[in-house]
């Protein structure tokens, strides 16, 4: 009798500590924000429905307003993506598994009526209610297992939203790039529009033969193609960046520098790249993450694996108008399933993260290499480009435009040298956007993610979530 009314104190007691569990969803997003910060200069904000959003939709109001750069145009993507926001979300559920990890399972009530089959008589009533106690010692357990899913989140969510800023610098300097072209393009078309019209009087004229007249046209043509590409590719390139950028409406009318900024004159970044990029790496980071956590449910699996469960409490028993009273207790019998399954599944995960971890380092050596090269190899050719093709052929048009106006040269051959300047603009355009876009790809290794497309096969188990139960999963 004693120790049936201290269960039910010792339940109630139990029912109420375990109840004053709160959960703050957006919690963790300040690491993730200050490790934004500090690696790639850019604020995120959580749209939460609060007076901070106010201010974002002012900001984005004011950036809109002018001609975008790349550092806006990021800053307005990581504020405005909705599908960024929805990301966010992963630290309210991570953060839901570790509040529950540290509740006590509910306790289990049972009643049963039975009726003698004779007439006559009081049914028969069994009344009891049981709790997993055995949890209270596995709470520690569990709560460490959450934590270190709740800390692989963050630095997961951090390397995204990382991954995500690269992506829109790199999208937009491709618009840049493209509209620039697209200028480029329309200056040829009216370099061969003059020279097709000259060839077109020459040959009405008779000086000129009709295989002349048809190779005039012939390019004018193909130029308006690669005009009306250029076209496509401006309108292409925009429209990503507004679902980038989460633009709609009137938004959408934003502008920027329709040319790519010039070759910076500043020291080069590369010294002892590939030594910094290990030391920043956030994929690193986050692989030791999941190497912890699968340490973490492994141990959890190998102190659980004989007794899982132990359910225990008070049970009573009316037979012929009088109660009994007493305790119950409850517990799996490890006879067919030990655990092995659970111990070697976890024991797996757990070398599986090692050996990604190790993988991964020498894929971050092997990446920090190779943007090193593209970098410099990039930088070289719009330098080259810059310094001494785009002089050179500067020079040949003045001096043709000195010899036509001498009359010691024809109009095609001044209409060809200036054709040939503008298609050697048209190279360094696109050695100048191989060149930002090799940038880009050194900014985001150096805040320590590789760039996105050498990370898919470390993707497919990084974004793993699950929740911790008794079985393991």
């Amino acid at each position: 009798m004693i120790l049936a009314r201290n269960a039910d104190w010792l339940i109630v007691g139990l029912l109420f500590f375990g109840g004053c569990a709160s959960i703050t969803l957006n919690a963790g997003f300040d690491e993730v924000k200050a490790t934004v910060r500090e690696r790639s200069r850019t604020e995120i904000s959580w749209n939460n429905g609060t007076d901070l959003d106010q201010q974002v939709t002012e900001k984005l109001g004011s950036l809109l307003k002018r001609k975008l750069t790349a550092d806006e145009a990021v800053q307005i993507a990581v504020l405005n993506n909705r599908e960024l926001q929805a990301v966010y979300s992963d630290l309210g559920v991570a953060q839901a598994d570790l509040v529950q990890a540290g509740l006590l399972s509910n306790p289990i009530f049972d009643g049963s009526v039975m009726f003698p089959l004779s007439g006559g008589g009081q049914p028969d009533l069994e009344l009891s209610a049981a709790m997993n106690f055995l949890n209270i010692f596995y709470i520690p357990l569990r709560k460490r297992v959450a934590a270190a899913r709740f800390e692989e989140v963050k630095t997961r969510l951090a390397g995204s939203v990382l991954d995500f800023a690269a992506g829109v610098r790199a999208a937009f300097y491709l618009h840049q790039a493209n509209e620039q072209m697209l200028e480029l393009r329309q200056a040829v078309i009216q370099a061969l529009d003059a020279s097709f019209e000259i060839a077109r009087r020459l040959s009405a004229a008779g000086n000129i033969t009709d295989l002349d007249l048809g190779r005039e046209r012939a390019q004018f043509e193909a130029s308006k193609l690669a005009l009306r590409s250029a076209e496509v590719a401006v309108r292409q390139s925009r429209e990503e960046l507004n679902i980038l950028m989460g633009l709609w409406g009137k938004q959408t009318q934003w502008q920027s520098d329709q040319r790519l900024p010039d070759i910076p004159e500043e020291p080069s970044q590369m010294q002892e790249l590939e030594q910094r990029v290990l030391e920043n790496s956030i994929d690193l980071l986050n692989a030791r993450q999941r190497i912890m956590l699968a340490g973490n449910q492994l141990g959890f699996n190998r102190s659980t694996v004989l007794v899982p469960e132990l359910h225990a409490g008070p049970r009573g028993e009316r037979e012929e108008g009088s109660w009994q009273l007493g305790p119950t207790l409850e517990f799996p019998i490890p006879l067919f399933d030990q655990g092995q399954a659970r111990i070697g599944r976890a024991a797996a995960e757990l070398r599986r993260s090692q050996q990604e971890y190790y993988a991964l380092a020498v894929r971050i050596r092997s990446g920090a290499r190779a943007v090193q090269d593209r970098f410099e190899g990039a930088r070289d050719r719009a330098l080259y480009y810059r310094d001494i093709l785009l002089p050179l052929h500067e020079r040949i048009v003045n001096e043709a435009q000195l010899q036509y106006n001498a009359m010691q040269l024809g109009p095609f051959q001044l209409l060809r040298a200036r054709e040939q300047q503008i298609q050697t603009a048209v190279a360094y355009v696109e050695s100048l956007r191989d060149y930002w876009l090799a940038r880009a790809d050194v900014e985001q290794i150096l805040s320590g993610r590789l760039p996105t497309s050498r990370l898919v096969s470390v993707r497919s188990t990084s974004g793993q979530r699950g929740t911790l139960d008794s079985e393991g999963h």
